[in-house]
Parts: C-alpha cells; structure tokens; sequence
C-alpha cells in the first residue's frame, strides 16, 4: 500500500537545476575555443572593485579563477571606498582606450557615495562585460541583438535551454526591476515566450498576478520573500537573488516552502550565480571576437 504513495511523493519534487553543471559545460566550451586562438592573443577582463564588501571581494575572486582556468587574461583594480569618482572615471577612460583589454566590469554594488549608473556609462559598450550599459540594454529593449545579453539574462536564458522547453507555449513573471536582472531578462524574453508580465515586491495583489505563470523569475533582494502562495503547481522558478539570513546565504524564494511543488527550480547557493559568471566570461570572449575579427 505504501509503495505507490512513495513514488507519488518523488514525483512531485521539482526538479533542482544544477548551476554548477551548467556553468562548466559552457566553460568547457570556451576553453576549446580560446585554446585556438594564438598564444599571444586572449582574450582580457578587467575588473575594477571598490570597497571592502567581503561578497564583492569573494565574488571577483571566482571570476579571477574561472578566467584563468580557461585561458582568459583578468585585470583586477582595487581601491578603497575613499577613493574619488574622477579617478574611477579617468581609469574607465584608460581601460576603453587600451586594446589589449577586450572586456570592463565594475563590480556591483559600488558603495553609496558613487553614481553607479554614470560609472556604468563611462564604458565603452563594445566592452560592456556585463551587457548593462544603457546603449546596450536599448538595442536589447527595442528587440534587437546586442554583442552580449546581459550576464544575469544571459545565464536565464541558457537555465531555460537546458529545460528545453517550448517557451512560445509558457507564461512568465519577472519579478523585479532592477537594470541588472529583472528589466534585462523581460526584454529579452517578452517576444519568445505566449505572454509576460513584470512587476516588482510593491505591485498590489502581487500573488494572484503571479500564480499563473509557467515560468517565474525573481530579483527583488527580499530573503525568502516568494512563498506557495505566489506559484501555481508545476511552475518553474529561476531565483537570482542572493541574499544574507543569518549566516547563511538565501535567495528571494523560500526554496523548502516551495520545493515540492514546483517542476524545476535554481538553488541558492549553486543556481543562477555559478551560471551568470560563465556568462560573463563567455561575453569577455565574444567581445573580443567583435574587436578582432580578422584575427579569428
């Protein structure tokens, strides 16, 4: 009598998206390729990080080592909070100027005192590692093909193709509407999927807009703030938040409350993260590609 009931309880557990597998195959991949390439040109990351944030600093830190281990030159600048906006500008200027650096990064959150979004578009957007440059999300925006998706949509985009699943047959909620995440993953999924919608933690009745969707994405750095009540049975759940709970780190879904009755969901840790740096590598390596064509 029990046996059934066994199998049907394994049945309904969703299906947890392995990151770290995912990030590896698409470094793989990129490792093959730059191996190709000749030794004196690789391809160049320089990533500049300001403060003492123990989470930026670990977060740089596995992106120096994902980049070396596949052959990708990293330049990483340091500075302290006190350091000035003009000489963060002026050294922006510099890595644009300098050819053997094929991709820039600016490693977010930058402390308050700093205006993110001029430091952002102080890049050039042919070396916008991170794809969030205005001009950028722009040409993305109006359904256009940048040089690179965004990092975060990026890594969405290929969650959802090891789903492979028929996107032109689900519904998706964006759940959040940050410049980094939630805006880049709608604008590059509002014309492949039957209908999207996005919202954000504020927008009233926030659950019954959710419920139906096939497929929920959330960035909205609350800690555990989607719960069974927002997910209909079957939903699939892509977490990009990445949050502090005492001590440990936690996405914006309440991952044990949700768990079984999802189709598939991202872990935190070990989720979108792992995938969202080999994205951003990969776009280091287009970006390259884009600036020296004739040499590959």
């Amino acid at each position: 009598m029990f046996f059934p009931l066994k199998i049907a309880i394994i049945n309904r557990m969703a299906k947890i998206i392995n990151g770290q597998k995912i990030a590896q195959g698409i470094l793989s991949g990129l490792k093959k390729q730059i191996s190709k390439l000749p030794k004196n040109q690789r391809p160049c990351l320089a990533v500049i990080l300001i403060g003492d944030n123990p989470a930026s600093h670990l977060y740089v830190s596995l992106k120096e080592q994902r980049a070396q281990s596949i052959g990708i030159n990293f330049q990483k600048y340091l500075f302290p909070a006190s350091v000035s906006q003009t000489k963060i500008l002026d050294l922006v200027q510099k890595l644009n100027q300098n050819d053997s650096v094929s991709a820039i990064l600016i490693q977010l959150p930058l402390p308050k005192k700093f205006n993110t979004d001029k430091i952002i578009s102080a890049i050039n957007p042919k070396k916008d590692a991170d794809g969030i440059h205005p001009a950028n999300l722009k040409i993305l925006a109006t359904d256009q093909s940048p040089i690179v998706l965004p990092a975060t949509a990026g890594a969405v985009a290929a969650i959802l193709d090891s789903l492979k699943i028929n996107l032109k047959n689900k519904s998706v909620a964006v759940i959040g509407k940050s410049q980094i995440a939630g805006l880049p993953s709608y604008y590059y999924l509002k014309n492949k999927c039957r209908a999207i919608n996005i919202y954000d933690k504020s927008t009233k009745n926030l659950a019954t807009k959710t419920k139906p969707a096939d497929i929920v994405i959330v960035a909205i750095g609350q800690p555990k703030f989607i719960t069974k009540k927002y997910l209909k049975s079957k939903a699939i759940v892509i977490d990009i938040g990445i949050n502090k709970l005492k001590g440990k780190t936690v996405g914006d879904v309440d991952f044990d409350n949700v768990k079984n009755i999802c189709s598939a969901i991202t872990p935190v840790p070990g989720g979108v993260g792992p995938i969202t740096v080999a994205i951003l590598l990969q776009n280091t390596l287009k970006l390259y590609k884009s600036q020296f064509p004739i040499s590959n």
